[in-house]
């Protein structure tokens, strides 16, 4: 019998095949046919297969949306089925609190949908021998360091003779804690996102780069650009995707993990995510599609870190697979992983609803505004997108 899996083109690697090709040979009498579409094609290919009734059997799962909506399978019996034990695996992603309805985890309402083979993670990377030179105690890897010591250190780290930032960073909302940007309930901006500790947050670090300890965000992405300058040895310090880990290591660079900064009394934050896999509701072989989740959760765990070398989903795979190698980095992050939480959810696409924060940062850094005036006034645009949002998602859109 064959299951179709559509997934993102850029995802077919050599992990990929392998693990079909694995999951094949163990279960000779299932054959996986996948259908790999672009990236930026593929939610569009989704939704015209569910709007015709005839979706794949497994496929990439989209976020909360596709979850509520009720086009794909519950996995939780599967889980108990199986024996996966959850509690190894990253709980941002997996967690089962009806409160867990995080936009990049695998649950809604207490329902797990989906389950990956990889964790990504965005965290603060630091190079220990310029911590070491400069005198400076490095941060430890939670719960890390404040916003105003890392803007601190960063001017301490800076050497302009040698054009060496000392840190590099991206909009504050792409890496703060959501604590500052909305409620708890995650219908409120306003007097969040323009609170005193957010406008603290996004003066100090305006300020450091005004001061030139960082670069500045319009000529530098630390998302694209961050992994290749610190490997470089030309920052000090990037709050970066860990997935870059393998070319800061064949860089030589002595380097350390923490958790991104974080305003003072806030708990730190970090965003998590996998290449989560669902299994659609009108498969007609729902005991086989299931089995493959279950495979990708347990054998597949250990072939992805074997293969690609990535840190893998199920924290105890990483541990049996000698993943860490006894590398101080490597074993920080280790540490840092299960105090993930999930983002504080809210409907709709993030930088749609908080579009106009990058205007006020960009009017802060250029002196135009003062942090306070400028989230201030954009502090009502971002409420009236964040309200449209809500509309839009109660009335099941």
């Amino acid at each position: 019998m064959t299951l179709d899996f559509w997934v993102f083109k850029e995802a077919q690697d050599q992990y990929f095949n392998d693990l079909v090709a694995a999951f094949e040979k163990e279960n000779p009498n299932i054959h996986l046919n996948v259908t790999a579409f672009p990236e930026e094609s593929y939610g569009t290919k989704i939704d015209t297969a569910l709007a015709a009734h005839n979706p794949p059997d497994l496929g990439l799962s989209s976020g909360v949306e596709t979850m509520r909506s009720g086009v794909l399978l519950p996995l939780n019996d599967m889980v108990q089925q199986y024996g996966i034990d959850l509690t190894r695996f990253n709980p941002a992603i997996v967690g089962t609190s009806d409160q867990q309805n995080a936009a990049y985890g695998c649950s809604y309402q207490g329902t797990l949908y989906c389950l990956g083979s990889y964790t990504g993670a965005d965290l603060l990377f630091y190079n220990n021998a310029m911590f070491k030179a400069a005198g400076i105690t490095p941060p430890t890897p939670w719960p890390g360091i404040t916003v105003d010591e890392f803007v601190q250190d960063a001017c301490k780290l800076t050497n302009r003779a040698q054009g060496v930032y000392g840190a590099a960073y991206s909009d504050p909302v792409s890496w703060m804690p959501w604590d500052l940007l909305v409620s708890p309930d995650g219908k409120t901006a306003t007097g969040y996102v323009n609170s005193p500790e957010s406008v603290h947050v996004h003066d100090i670090l305006a300020r450091g780069i005004q001061d030139g300890c960082a670069p500045g965000i319009t000529n530098f992405d630390p998302w694209e650009q961050g992994t290749d300058y610190f490997a470089a040895g030309k920052v000090a310090m990037v709050v970066t995707d860990f997935q870059g880990l393998k070319k800061i290591e064949n860089a030589g660079i002595d380097y350390g993990v923490s958790a991104p900064p974080a305003p003072q009394g806030i708990e730190p934050w970090f965003n998590v995510w996998t290449d989560g896999v669902g299994i659609y509701a009108g498969t007609d072989h729902p005991q086989e599609a299931e089995k493959f989740i279950a495979f990708l959760a347990t054998q597949g765990q250990k072939l992805r870190v074997t293969d690609t070398g990535d840190l893998p989903l199920d924290t105890s795979a990483a541990v049996q697979t000698n993943w860490a190698n006894n590398i101080p980095g490597r074993e920080e992050a280790l540490q840092i992983l299960p105090h993930a939480r999930p983002a504080i959810f809210f409907p709709g696409v993030f930088w749609q609803v908080y579009g106009p924060i990058y205007d006020a940062d960009a009017q802060m850094i250029g002196g135009e505004k003062s942090a306070q005036q400028a989230l201030d006034e954009v502090a009502p645009a971002i409420q009236q997108n964040l309200d449209k949002a809500w509309e839009r998602w109660n009335r099941g859109q």
